[in-house]
């Protein structure tokens, strides 16, 4: 019998039996091979299961989207757009998309998240009909072991590595540099201090010697998180912030360049990094340092 979109929609979570499809569906935009690795990938860390947040629409027996949600530390999810057969409509992927959003509360999700090439088209449409908002561009920079530091940068800054009992120190002093900054100025306050830095940990080979505090004149002014990615040979400065009070001396550039010489020690070809792009004072000092853009993204939240 011929199936077509007046046949009934059914909405629900992925089976066993149609994982495969409902991945593969959900990755046929990228070659065959990187389509593959992602299917291997997610598989993989979901042990064979469908993941909890893989969901699908039938048209009587025939699989016509699908949507995924990973459920990530820190009480967040990230969220991949719908992907839909030739033949269906935006309607279909709304509906997908409420159905699956629907349901992060109840596994613990405060913050659902989705990245975009661009903030409007036919995918921003669709996030904001279910309730997501645009907060932010971001820009992707990286630098380039070349233009690191040869030597330890003599800046008169005081890099002291965090211990495992420092935990509330350091939750104070990254909440504290959150303080009027314009990193993604919409997120502030919307999270627990804790559930950030869960996710913080989360991100690359977490090592809490590369999590380090910086210190000037005996007190703390600033933080600097960074993490490993072994199989791209890369570190990543996940985040680095200055408290209010010590602002306006040009010590961005120094934690930056800081983070550069520890990444030549860690013999890692490149640092990269994600910063807003309203954000002038952090790209001045990114410049600054010698990173340079590579790709961006509109970030767009949905906050339960």
């Amino acid at each position: 019998m011929t199936q077509n979109v007046s046949d009934p929609l059914c909405i629900q979570r992925a089976s066993p039996g149609d994982q495969v499809e409902a991945i593969t569906l959900l990755f046929s935009h990228l070659s065959a091979a990187e389509c593959d690795r992602q299917v291997a990938k997610i598989l993989a860390e979901s042990a064979g299961s469908p993941p909890a947040g893989l969901w699908v629409a039938y048209r009587k027996t025939r699989l016509v989207a699908a949507g995924l949600a990973k459920v990530q530390p820190g009480r967040t999810a990230f969220v991949s757009v719908p992907r839909l057969t030739a033949d269906e409509t935006a309607e279909t992927a709304r509906e997908l998309l409420a159905s699956l959003v629907a349901d992060l509360p109840r596994q613990g999700v405060q913050l659902a998240q989705t990245l975009l090439e661009t903030d409007h088209g036919p995918q921003a449409d669709l996030l904001i009909a279910c309730g997501f908002r645009h907060v932010s561009n971001l820009l992707y920079l990286v630098g380039v072991q070349g233009s690191f530091p040869t030597s330890r940068p003599n800046d008169g800054l005081e890099f002291t590595g965090y211990k495992a009992d420092e935990q509330q120190r350091m939750a104070r002093l990254v909440e504290r540099t959150y303080g009027g900054s314009l990193d993604c100025p919409a997120m502030d306050g919307v999270r627990r201090i804790e559930d950030v830095l869960e996710g913080y940990r989360a991100t690359g080979l977490f090592d809490p010697a590369r999590w380090i505090i910086v210190r000037h004149q005996g007190s703390d002014i600033g933080c600097l998180l960074l993490t490993d990615h072994p199989q791209s040979d890369q570190w990543e400065l996940v985040y680095m912030g200055v408290v209010p009070e010590a602002r306006g001396h040009g010590w961005g550039v120094a934690i930056a360049r800081h983070a550069q010489w520890l990444t030549r020690q860690a013999e890692r070809k490149r640092l990269v990094l994600a910063v807003d792009a309203a954000n002038a004072p952090a790209l001045a000092a990114y410049a600054t340092a010698g990173f340079v853009a590579w790709d961006h993204r509109s970030v767009y939240l949905r906050m339960f």
